[in-house]
């Protein structure tokens, strides 16, 4: 009797280890799936971003003075568009969705005007993922305009990158900072 008792219970336990490692794994997919929903958001920001910079304004059309709400410009494709929505970049089974906003860099000397002197912004792209998870990813991202011919770089390299892909080197353009914060509903990790 004594020795069944100990399997039972022994087989209880495995039972809640494997429920508990298959619940870890969820969560941890639920995580990875809003972050790459933010990341998704915040490519879809820089190429609106790449295609509509203006070589005097910079980006002054999408900043905000400081204290008011960033903006989210509607141009971002798929910027708050819900699973199974048009625009959505995700299957409507993957429960994801971005919301991104626009914001200029503290350090630009047109902060408190609401003008992009330097040509530098921060991309905020916010993932949403199945369960109420959430991830932040921010990406400073900055544009020299006065390349060759006085026309934007073709691209955006990557942090550490040397070339932007258009074999030119007198524009390249970097990511110069990125953050990265992910939340959980009920504040497990």
């Amino acid at each position: 009797m004594i020795a069944l008792t100990g399997l039972v219970t022994l087989g209880g336990l495995t039972v809640l280890a494997v429920q508990g490692g298959i619940g870890a794994a969820g969560h941890e997919r639920h995580r990875s799936t809003a972050l790459y929903a933010a990341e998704s958001g915040a490519a879809a920001a820089m190429e609106f971003l790449r295609t509509t910079v203006d070589p005097s304004a910079k980006w002054s059309a999408y900043v905000e003075p400081a204290n008011a709400s960033p903006q989210r410009p509607a141009g971002i494709f798929g910027n708050e568009a819900r699973p199974g929505e048009p625009g959505n970049l995700f299957g409507a089974d993957v429960n994801a969705w971005y919301a991104v906003e626009i914001l200029n860099n503290l350090d630009d000397d047109g902060y408190a005007a609401g003008d992009d002197q330097d040509g530098r912004v921060i991309i905020r792209s916010t993932g949403y993922g199945p369960n109420g998870t959430v991830a932040q990813v921010e990406w400073q991202v900055g544009v020299e305009v006065t390349g060759a011919g006085g026309r934007p770089c073709p691209g955006y390299g990557q942090k550490g990158m040397a070339e932007d892909g258009a074999g030119r080197n007198d524009c390249l353009t970097t990511i110069v900072a990125t953050d990265v914060a992910t939340y959980t509903p009920g504040g497990s990790p």
